[in-house]
């Protein structure tokens, strides 16, 4: 650099020198004025030219305050971020980001539970106390499509600890209602029309509500009284990030918490879960349940599905014929009314048994909420609503889960193990046994039935050894019972529900039919009714179906050996139910470490 250019800088920043340093500045000064007289050897060197002090930039004064940070600067802008965007969820997206962040955290603080305390010597009653309060809240506090994914995890109360069971029970009776302007703006929004407009007169109040929706009784302008079924507003803006909380749910509870296959039917229940929002398909599904209901001569009489009004529906409304009549849910009030408990339960299991073996159209929640029953004619009528959660069975399916009845009556032992591993299911007695809700027994391999522990080794051994002991034997045990998930039929979730219900409902009737005969019945009779048989094997099958129903018949004599003990004691809750309930939670225990409270039968 030559001579010039540093006297030019030296020059240019006097400005930032201290008075102490400029004598130094002008020793140097003086330094090059001396240099520029030694003639140049390459370059001409131009004379240095000082600044004037006039022309000096003042200093720059020292601000007070600390200046932000780069990683300030980022917080600030990320607080703000993350404030829109909750705003947005509160106001726009009706909380679902919030509601689905506050389940990831529970559900990792309940993983993280499970993986320190599930171990020998901690008390794991209090842990699954801890997790089903948790869980529980979680349902309550979110509501909506949480309460019905609540529900479906009820659905497998068998598999669950017996305080899951208690406390998930409670989802059932459930049921948040919306205030009407909100209603309203939703039925507005679908027909153009306010409510009021449309029909002649609506109740604001709801004469009912659930997770999915409420009800509300109404008169259209031609007179005839219907129900309106107006799902929750909030439903359909949270209904995709509830489902991908509900999956979150279940790969949690598969992987972390309990170690059970059941991840694999999550895809399966969620497409359930969305036809039952969309309220145009439950429309088909009456339709269709009524369309073969008038195929079955012995049943077309004894139920009734309530007729659709397409005018006044929609994806999100659903209305149909009012029904005067008595909830099964009431049974003081079917006492009064007269109804005969045993000509409700005959039609009620014969119903199910045909939509199960003949018809491949299921209605998969049929609690006794969702049936009333009429006098009609001078005749009983059960009343089928809430047609929202269906399956549609295969004729491969159907066909195949007939046979699996037909054996298990005639103890067919190979055939019931054949179609359970082409099922990917192991342990066939105990499938026999889950299948029938009652304990299969056959001249073949037992089930799995582990010595029991004698009064003093189980007053030596502690109580959280016992819990630890029976929840890892349930794991292993059904990691050998579901072998291979692919090729287990997803029907089956639905199916054993309906029968679970079922049961329950006759047990809650102090079990005035003999459920079991009716359903084996049905299954030897639709076997006989398939179609495309050749004349002789269509003969052939009703004949054997005719020496079955007497086979089954001998299952009477158990029966009403119950019944009449039942009746001479008095003792409403000894029916025949109660007893293979009993049985039951006997073998779930031995086999699978499972405690079976009475809520898996009622739900």
């Amino acid at each position: 650099m030559s001579n010039v250019n540093i006297g030019r800088r030296l020059a240019t920043r006097a400005y930032r020198l201290s008075p102490e340093q400029l004598p130094l500045l002008h020793s140097s000064r003086l330094q090059l004025r001396h240099i520029a007289t030694i003639p140049p050897t390459h370059e001409q060197f131009s004379r240095i030219t000082a600044v004037p002090p006039t022309d000096l930039k003042p200093p720059r004064a020292k601000s007070g305050r600390r200046p932000w940070g780069r990683w300030q600067r980022r917080l600030m802008w990320t607080g703000a971020a993350v404030g829109l965007v909750f705003a947005h969820d509160y106001y726009i997206n009706e909380s679902s980001l919030y509601r689905n962040l506050k389940c990831v955290i529970v559900l990792s603080i309940v993983a993280a539970d499970y993986k320190l305390n599930f171990n020998e010597g901690k008390d794991i009653d209090a842990l699954h106390a801890r997790v089903a309060d948790r869980v529980y809240n979680l349902i309550a506090s979110n509501g909506g499509l949480y309460i019905k994914m609540g529900q479906a995890l009820a659905m497998q109360a068998a598999v669950l600890p017996p305080v899951f069971q208690r406390k998930f029970a409670q989802l059932f009776d459930m049921a948040p209602q919306d205030p009407w302007l909100e209603i309203e703006k939703l039925f507005t929004k679908d027909f153009g029309k306010r409510p009021d407009e449309v029909f002649r007169h609506i109740d604001h109040r709801a004469v009912a509500s659930a997770s999915v929706a409420q009800v509300h009784k109404a008169q259209l302008k031609t007179g005839e009284w219907v129900a309106v079924k107006i799902q929750h507003p909030k439903i359909e803006k949270q209904v995709n990030w509830d489902l991908g909380a509900y999956r979150l749910v279940m790969y949690i509870y598969d992987r972390f918490i309990f170690d059970i296959p059941v991840y694999f039917t999550v895809d399966y229940t969620c497409n359930r879960l969305l036809t039952e929002i969309d309220f145009q398909n439950e429309a088909k599904n009456a339709e269709n349940m009524n369309a073969v209901l008038q195929t079955e001569p012995s049943l077309r009489n004894r139920v009734y599905i309530p007729k659709v009004y397409h005018n006044f529906t929609s994806r999100h409304v659903l209305t149909t014929e009012w029904i005067d009549g008595v909830s099964l849910s009431n049974r003081e009030e079917l006492d009064r009314a007269g109804f005969s408990k045993t000509q409700i339960m005959d039609t009620m299991v014969n119903l199910f048994a045909a939509q199960i073996f003949n018809w491949g159209v299921v209605h998969c929640d049929p609690h006794v909420g969702n049936q009333i029953v009429r006098w009609q004619d001078g005749r009983q009528q059960l009343v089928l609503i809430d047609h929202g959660l269906y399956i549609y069975e295969s004729p491969e399916f159907r066909q195949q889960y007939c046979e699996l009845w037909k054996n298990m009556f005639v103890f067919n032992d190979k055939a019931i193990r054949d179609i359970a591993i082409s099922w990917g299911i192991g342990s066939p007695e105990l499938f026999a046994s889950a299948t029938l809700l009652r304990p299969y027994k056959s001249g073949g391999v037992r089930p799995d039935r582990r010595p029991e522990s004698s009064g003093a080794e189980s007053r030596q051994g502690s109580r959280s050894h016992e819990d630890y002991e029976m929840q890892t034997r349930m794991k292993d045990q059904f990691k050998q019972f579901i072998q291979d998930t692919n090729k287990m039929p997803l029907e089956l979730i639905f199916l054993g529900r309906n029968m679970r219900i079922v049961q329950g409902c006759n047990q809650l009737m102090g079990s005035p039919v003999n459920r079991i005969k009716i359903l084996a019945n049905w299954a030897s009779r639709s076997l006989a009714m398939l179609p495309n048989l050749t004349f002789r094997q269509r003969v052939k099958a009703w004949t054997n179906h005719f020496v079955f129903k007497f086979v089954v018949g001998l299952s009477d004599i158990g029966f009403w050996v119950t019944k009449i003990r039942q009746i001479v004691l008095r003792r409403d809750d000894e029916g025949f139910e109660d007893l293979l309930e009993r049985q039951m939670k006997g073998i779930a225990k031995k086999n699978f470490g499972i405690q079976i409270q009475d809520e898996a039968f009622t739900s």
